[in-house]
């Protein structure tokens, strides 16, 4: 064979290899930007959320599918400490997807690396330290019922407001200017009234940055009632309408 045979035979050997890595790369390249993509619109402009609790019966039940969007408050990148600009800032009576009080601090590490995995995994694998702890690591919608500078009690399972410069009470129903309905609990004899369940709690004063949530059905108090005020970056994003399975604007 000649010295041109041989290297037209190397040349014809390489070439389908060559087209299997220009292919698996290129499926790569758009396997990452998908993940790319899809990862800023959720974080930055709108995701979905299915509701798995039905602590805010009977305005959103168990297993409705709802929609925030964060671009209108501004995200928070708790990785770097800074929040995004937005639109506007939680008011009395806004539904948001929040993390509670409680929340566990994650490592910058896991935060990077656990929405990877997660996402090409189908969601199925977590590498994140609090992937078990059911209760409290998971976002929950609530309703922003106090803001920063508000004083707060609880009579009878409805919140009392004193506005910030203000010497005056004003239950919630007449302060806050949306509409919704409330889950009460039964009454309940022979318990210490001052039990989180049993529609009371003591004046509290938020700070500066703190917020103030609560769950429309008032028999579930994991909510601020049980953790506290929870700071404005524990405010993730207004929930505007659900989808399913009725189609709802909040």
């Amino acid at each position: 064979m000649s010295k041109r045979s041989k290297i037209l035979g190397s040349y014809s050997s390489f070439k389908p290899q060559n087209k299997i890595k220009a292919k698996t790369g290129l499926f790569f390249k758009l396997v990452l930007s998908f993940f790319l993509i899809y990862q800023f619109i959720s974080f930055f402009i709108i995701s979905s959320f299915v509701v798995n609790t039905s602590a805010m019966e009977p305005g959103i039940l168990k297993g409705d599918k709802i929609v925030s969007a964060p671009i209108i408050s501004g995200s928070y990148i708790n990785l770097f400490r800074v929040k995004m600009p937005g639109f506007k800032e939680p008011e009395r009576g806004d539904l948001f997807l929040i993390k509670p009080g409680n929340a566990p601090q994650i490592k910058w590490y896991y935060q990077i690396l656990d929405p990877v995995i997660r996402f090409f995994t189908f969601q199925k694998i977590s590498i994140s330290p609090d992937r078990n702890q059911n209760w409290n690591n998971k976002l929950s919608v609530k309703r922003i019922i106090g803001i920063p500078g508000d004083s707060l009690k609880m009579v009878n399972n409805k919140f009392l407001i004193k506005q910030k410069g203000e010497t005056g009470y004003s239950l919630e129903e007449y302060l806050i200017e949306k509409e919704y309905q409330l889950t009460l609990p039964q009454n309940i004899t022979g318990v210490d009234s001052s039990f989180p369940f049993l529609g009371t709690m003591d004046e509290i004063t938020l700070s500066k940055s703190q917020y103030f949530v609560a769950n429309d059905n008032r028999s579930i108090s994991y909510d601020s009632r049980l953790y506290g005020p929870i700071p404005r970056e524990n405010i993730v994003a207004p929930v505007i309408l659900s989808y399913w399975p009725n189609f709802k604007f909040k």
